[in-house]
This record gives structure tokens, sequence and C-alpha cells, in this order.
């Protein structure tokens, strides 16, 4: 709007007498600096004069790049703390994969105290085997109400 004003034609028919608008760069370079964060950088850019110097736009481009940077060490942060809660989780998934859980033909079930032999069976944190039938709630071990 700055940069490119409206045509005086596309005003309507007015009698009065319009000077040509003129781009007002100044106002056009405050609303860079002010809301850079908002505005797509490259056509930003793109819009301004040719003959625009790098020192008018330089507040711009310090805020742009900051920002970039900032955001840069907010994603690498962000990454790490990613990475290092996967390794914890693939950790603690091998440590519990460790525990094996061995069913014989004397085994039974902590319920009602059948033999579990080729049926389905749960097992709980604390080694404590039922069938899966008998196994009511998954969190809490029926042995242990």
């Amino acid at each position: 709007m700055y940069l490119s004003p409206p045509d005086v034609h596309c005003l309507g028919p007015i009698k009065m007498e319009l000077s040509e608008p003129q781009a007002n760069l100044k106002a056009a370079l405050q609303v860079l600096e002010l809301h850079h964060s908002k505005l797509n950088t490259t056509k930003a850019i793109n819009l301004l004069p040719a003959n625009t110097q790098i020192r008018e736009i330089r507040v711009f481009l310090e805020s742009v790049l900051e920002e970039k940077a900032q955001r840069k060490r907010f994603d690498q942060v962000l990454k790490s703390l990613l990475q290092a809660e996967f390794l914890r989780v693939q950790e603690e998934r091998i440590f519990h994969q460790q525990v094996k859980c061995i069913i014989t033909e004397e085994k039974t079930c902590r319920v009602c105290k059948k033999k579990i032999g080729n049926s389905a069976f749960a097992r709980y944190p604390n080694s404590v085997v039922v069938h899966y039938f008998c196994c009511k709630d998954r969190g809490v071990c029926p042995t242990e109400q």
C-alpha cells in the first residue's frame, strides 16, 4: 500500500484535482521494522524500490536475522530434548523386554488357581501370572488387593 499506492482513476469520478500518489518509503520501512515477524522477508524486500540502500533496511534485516537465529537455537534445544527423551524411552523399553516369564506345565493362575497350560495369560510387573480372562484390571494386580 505504501510502496505501490492505488491508481487515482480507480477512486471514481472525482471532480477535484488530485496529484499522483507517491510511494511512502519511510512509512513502509517503519512497517517493516515494527512487523518484521509477520512478514515474508523475501517478498517484502522484493517490493522495495531498487534504489533502496542497505542502511535504510538495516534495522529490519537485523531483526529478521536475530529472530531466525533465536528460532534456530530454540529448535536445536527442542531437538536435543526430544532425542534425550527418545533414548530414555528406548533404554526403559530394553530393560522391560529383558525380563523373561517362563510358563511351565505346573504354573498356576493366582486368581482361579488353575493351570495356565496353553491358555492366554497376563503378567503383572511384579511377575504375577494370571489367565487373561482372570485379569480384570491391567493396572492392579489381583493378589495385592
